[in-house]
């Protein structure tokens, strides 16, 4: 829908509601002012001011309501329910989208929000001049978005890079406005469009809910007018009010006059607007008073550093910041002694530029240098703009656009190509936490092969090949570079899925299991050595090839799949005793049928993807579950004295699991046929313990066919029913017990040799030569048994049944 046609049924909404408020005396009014509809402006009455006036009996005043709007329009709309994230219009919404999920701040507060909870969108884009693009659609292919990890609940504080925090405390909203700052300042200085920053008489529309949606297909427009759209699509994905995109305009608008710096850098930026922004350009003294406070804990962020800087020169500059900080004292000051308290921060800004750097890159300024982290943190907030805001999991149509305008921020923040394509890798991951988009995970991994190509060249880094955190590896701390911390965080990220990845994918998510695991790999190559500390003895494993097969790959998928294995076959032992007082079955049972439904699981969706990346890593897997479940049985074994209605369930449910677990190791190692599986596992033995018991059972059963045959003959009254039907009745519950015994002795799912089934065909015989014994001797005559002769049988010399026709 157009967002001039969604601003219009707003309105409309809006204005039906108070129609019918008004219409129906829902609300009080005093008695020598009552409203009159038909000479009141509805559109200027505040709906929350009437609403509220409805719900506790108070007295409308139209003054009041009319204020209460105008003060409510810098504000963003919420709903004063529990959820906060609802709302209702009087028409169908569904065409309307889900509002934002992004909280809003708190008023007279910071609050800290990650720049992560902007959604996503899933699209595929090229990057601007300079910026190079990630791929073609047609290179990585069309995929629905799968949510996967369609668990955006982990917590985006993990996924940190070890900056140091501001020590004033700047929220990421203070952040976000000050990269904006930045964003229209370097427009501006990159010799860009002065036209979007002169005065402009004609009333504009707004574009804040245009620059949220996708452009028209085929419409072409002018370039200024193209670039002004551009624009205002940054400003509404960075959430920019166009109060504020207007006084920073403003405060602005001396760089499009040619007295901009030769060079500008967000210290002056936030100087030039404090010289040239009053308390008259904001809508309010508190708004002036909160962007006030922000410039100066921008300046002291970017100004004084403990580490470095003179005790002196600290004191004096927290002494002006004071100044600015103090609204009431600042605006009472004289223009001259305010201008020199800019000058003397200016001063003490000139000092410190002359100071020895702590990254040394050409043509980049001390500020620069100093302040990486800020700047780190500044480019992120603008890299998020790329992300829309209102639907999940895509990327905007016009990033492209959007990342070769950021490109004119380089030189301000001192970004080099290296830096911004970790860092957007970095934003590209962490969007694909928060909303498992497949395309946002196929877009990380190009980047992070982009990466490791720098990372393995031998080009001269600067920034990014740096000490810049601390970071707690496996059981050390360490000193990581950016591009090691990007890498790292990711790997470590991506590791802490696939250690258990039979809990955190579903069978319908191999896209996604299979980049997470190749961004694994790409990503923790250098650091998969650290973590691969296997608990169970490799020699254990009784794994053949495991000696010749060295290397880092080997041991990462080894620990991979081993780390899962157990994460699985504990989260089997915690819920088995309730599972087995449900079912009424013996935990080992029970156990073995989950480990089944495991390895079937294992084999059919993750073995086909480790095998692609390690031809072993299905083995490993088999090996370790026949491990822990043999661990369980042994005890049981070691007890066992003979076939009770226990041991049976046990033994048959321990032999389809291992049988289960070979079948798979056989098809993994389909070209060594001729290696016998004892050279992976040590078999269970249940052979050797169920033969004994298996001759017994046969034995026990036998005699028991026996019995019944002795007893089915001594109530047997033989008297044939016709001359045809000369059977017994008795034969009939003969034939029956032989065949439940028959199917007694195979519904045994348990290994048997052939002797078992001699003996069990030995004792059929055996039964049915006692009762035709016993029939034949006691009941009846041998030959009234035989059956009569079939009619084609009776045939004699003397008569032929065929005759032929004589031919005449």
């Amino acid at each position: 829908m157009e967002p001039s046609l969604l601003l219009q049924r707003y309105r409309s909404d809006r204005r039906k509601l108070l129609e019918l408020i008004f219409s129906q005396g829902l609300v009080k009014v005093p008695s020598a002012d009552p409203p009159d509809r038909s000479d009141m402006q509805l559109d200027n009455v505040s709906a929350d001011y009437v609403l509220e006036c409805v719900k506790s009996g108070g007295a409308f005043v139209r003054e009041e309501a009319v204020e209460r709007y105008n003060c409510g329009m810098d504000m963003p709309i919420m709903v004063s329910v529990p959820v906060g994230n609802s709302f209702f219009l009087l028409s169908n919404p569904d065409e309307s989208g889900s509002p934002p999920h992004r909280v809003a701040p708190l008023v007279g507060e910071k609050a800290t929000f990650d720049h992560l909870m902007y959604p996503s969108m899933q699209k595929d884009f090229s990057v601007g001049k300079g910026v190079k693009a990630p791929m073609s659609e047609s290179e990585i292919g069309c995929s629905a978005p799968t949510s996967i990890l369609s668990k955006p609940t982990d917590d985006m504080n993990k996924f940190c890079l070890g900056l140091p925090p501001f020590l004033t405390g700047l929220s990421e909203d203070d952040m976000r406005e000050t990269a904006y700052e930045v964003f229209l300042a370097s427009v501006v200085h990159s010799g860009g469009q002065k036209s979007y920053f002169e005065d402009n008489k004609k009333e504009r529309k707004s574009k804040f809910l245009k620059g949220l949606r996708s452009r028209r297909d085929g419409s072409h427009s002018q370039s200024d007018e193209s670039r002004s759209d551009l624009m205002d699509i940054i400003r509404g994905q960075m959430e920019i009010s166009e109060a504020m995109d207007a006084w920073t305009k403003k405060g602005l608008r001396n760089f499009c006059l040619g007295s901009m710096p030769s060079r500008a850098d967000v210290h002056r930026i936030a100087m030039e607007l404090l010289r040239t922004l009053s308390v008259s350009d904001f809508p309010s003294r508190k708004i002036y008073r909160q962007w006030q406070n922000r410039q100066a804990d921008v300046l002291q962020e970017l100004l004084l550093d403990p580490a470095n800087s003179v005790a002196a020169e600290q004191k004096m500059l927290l002494n002006l910041l004071s100044k600015l900080r103090n609204l009431e004292d600042w605006i009472n000051l004289s223009n001259e002694v305010r201008t020199e308290t800019l000058t003397w921060i200016e001063k003490l800004f000139s000092s410190m530029s002359s100071m020895p750097t702590k990254f040394v890159v050409s043509d980049v300024t001390y500020y620069c240098t100093r302040s990486f982290y800020f700047a780190v943190k500044l480019y992120l907030k603008l890299l998020s703009s790329i992300f829309d805001i209102l639907e999940d999991g895509r990327i905007v149509e016009e990033a492209d656009e959007i990342l070769g305008a950021l490109r004119m921020t380089w030189s301000m923040l001192g970004i080099t190509q290296i830096m911004h394509d970790v860092l957007y890798g970095w934003a590209l991951f962490q969007q694909f936490v928060h909303t498992g988009d497949l395309m946002l995970l196929k877009f990380t991994i190009l980047e992070i092969r982009r990466i490791i190509t720098y990372k393995d060249g031998d080009g001269d880094l600067g920034f990014e090949n740096k000490t810049i955190s601390s970071v707690e590896t496996f059981d050390c701390r360490r000193d990581f570079s950016l591009i090691d911390t990007v890498l790292f965080k990711i790997y470590h990220w991506c590791s802490t899925k696939l250690e258990d990845y039979h809990l955190h994918f579903s069978m319908g998510e191999s896209q996604i299991f299979e980049g997470i695991l190749t961004l694994s790999l790409l990503s923790g190559l250098r650091f998969a050595y650290e973590c691969c500390e296997t608990k169970v003895p490799r020699q254990s494993l009784a794994y053949p090839e495991a000696k010749s097969e060295s290397g880092i790959t080997s041991d990462f998928f080894h620990t991979l799949v081993e780390k899962s294995s157990q994460a699985a076959f504990k989260r089997a032992l915690g819920t088995l005793d309730a599972k087995s007082n449900i079912e009424q079955k013996h935990p080992l049972v029970v156990l073995a049928k989950e480990l089944k439904a495991f390895a079937e699981k294992e084999h059919a969706f993750f073995t086909p993807i480790l095998c692609r990346l390690q031809p072993k890593a299905g083995i490993v897997f088999c090996v370790l579950f026949h491990q822990y479940y043999g661990e369980q049985l042994k005890p049981f074994l070691e007890g066992i004295s003979g076939f009770t209605e226990s041991a049976i369930p046990v033994l048959s449910a321990s032999y389809c699991l291992e049988r289960c677990l070979g079948h798979i190791i056989q098809s993994i190692s389909e070209v060594r046929k001729s290696a016998p599986i004892t050279n992976y596992v040590d078999p269970y033995q249940i052979r050797e313990i169920c033969s004994p018991f298996i001759l017994d059972l046969v034995n026990l059963r036998h005699e028991k066919i026996l019995g019944w045959t002795e007893r089915a003959i001594l109530i047997e009254n033989w008297e044939p029913l016709s001359f045809q039907q000369k059977q017994a009745a008795s034969v009939i519950e003969v034939f029956r017990m032989i065949h439940e015994a028959i199917d007694q002795f195979f519904d045994l799912i348990i290994p048997m040799d052939t002797i078992h089934l001699r003996s069990l065909l030995i004792g059929i015989v055996r039964s049915l030569e006692a009762y035709l014994q016993q029939i034949i001797s006691q009941q009846v005559d041998k030959d009234c048994l035989y059956p009569s002769p079939a009619t084609l049988t009776r045939y004699k010399e003397s008569v032929n049944p065929f005759l032929k026709k004589k031919a005449f």
